[in-house]
């Protein structure tokens, strides 16, 4: 108790006495931002580039932007007429094409004075030996839920390795009328899956071993497992399996009918990467300023003479697990979640 109230105590007074020192940050100069995760597989990619200052980052227009492979000109990325909604402060500069393992790739973004590049290798595809799914119950002190787990086997890469996880969900959402009129719409969407009750992706985030945290971004080691084969476990929460739903007709729903399919996926990433994954998880648990006893976090950057990250990831998608159908009525505004076919 003593020692208890000794560091109760000790973070009063670290807290309780607090001085406001003036900070002059002098003249800032604009740097170049870039950030690109580039895919191995052939695909459109993109390069986002953006311009920062002391308070403000903006997208960064008219830049020339070339792809290197082997050192040898590759693509020249052509920038996007609009900047796109999910990255407001970056320009998007896109090109088609893709890079074989062994590859040096090497990115450069030119405007005025600003010279960037950055490079990276590409890293052997991993490969996916089998996958299941299993469906179990939880308990959760006072309540139980029933929980979807995704397993995917994989034999682990020579040397040292690091990967990347995830799950991504294709949706049919059928919506009946009463009078059988039919209205169809795709969606796609990555799950957000949990590594908690996996050993290499549990408890803490990277460096925070006194916390027991969620990570967005799956990334771990092959430290427990090196030159072996491993099974990963993601779990989520069954009733997360679903997008949501609404009305998509005129006419009034009857039901639903949501047709899933999931397809598992692995990423070969850099040591590097890993550990800028592991960062931007921090940055998502703590915020970007420091609490007590937790240190701040420093995104790591790679770019030469600018600001950013680069990366080539190299996936492997498993073969795609088909659902059951679920179908969900509608009764005066209520809904029944049922399978299809039960009444």
């Amino acid at each position: 108790m003593k020692k208890q109230l000794s560091i109760i105590a000790l973070l009063l007074a670290a807290t309780g006495c607090i001085n406001k020192v003036p900070i002059d940050f002098g003249e800032v100069t604009p740097q170049l931002v870039l950030n690109a995760q580039l895919m191995a597989e052939e695909d459109e990619q993109a390069i986002y580039l953006s311009e920062s200052t002391l308070a403000t980052i903006k997208p960064l227009q008219g830049a020339e932007v070339t792809v290197l492979v082997d050192g040898k000109p590759y693509a020249t990325a052509v920038e996007a007429d609009e900047v796109e909604q999910d990255n407001r402060y970056a320009s998007a500069y896109r090109f088609q094409g893709g890079f074989p393992a062994g590859s040096q790739v090497k990115v450069t973004a030119k405007k005025g004075s600003w010279d960037a590049w950055a490079q990276a290798e590409v890293i052997p595809r991993p490969v996916i030996s089998a996958v299941d799914t299993l469906r179990s119950m939880e308990r959760d002190i006072d309540y139980s839920y029933e929980v979807f787990q995704v397993k995917i086997t994989f034999k682990d890469l020579p040397g040292n390795s690091y990967y990347r996880a995830g799950v991504r969900a294709n949706h049919l959402i059928t919506q009946v009328g009463f009078n059988g009129e039919i209205s169809e719409i795709p969606v796609t969407s990555e799950l957000a899956m949990s590594g908690s009750k996996d050993p290499v992706l549990g408890g803490a985030t990277a460096g925070m071993s006194i916390f027991n945290l969620d990570k967005t971004y799956l990334a771990f080691s092959d430290e427990m497992f090196r030159d072996q084969e491993y099974t990963l476990r993601l779990t989520i929460n069954s009733d997360r399996l679903y997008p949501f739903y609404y009305v998509m007709a005129d006419f009034a729903p009857s039901y639903f009918l949501i047709s899933t399919s999931l397809v598992p996926w692995l990423e070969s990433i850099s040591r590097e990467e890993f550990d800028y994954l592991n960062a931007l998880n921090n940055l998502e648990n703590f915020g970007y300023t420091a609490q007590v006893i937790v240190e701040p976090t420093t995104l790591p950057t790679n770019i030469n003479g600018g600001l950013g990250f680069f990366a080539v990831r190299n996936r492997t998608e498993a073969a795609s697990v088909a659902l059951p159908p679920v179908r969900i009525d509608y009764y005066y505004g209520t809904e029944d979640e049922q399978h299809a076919g039960q009444q």
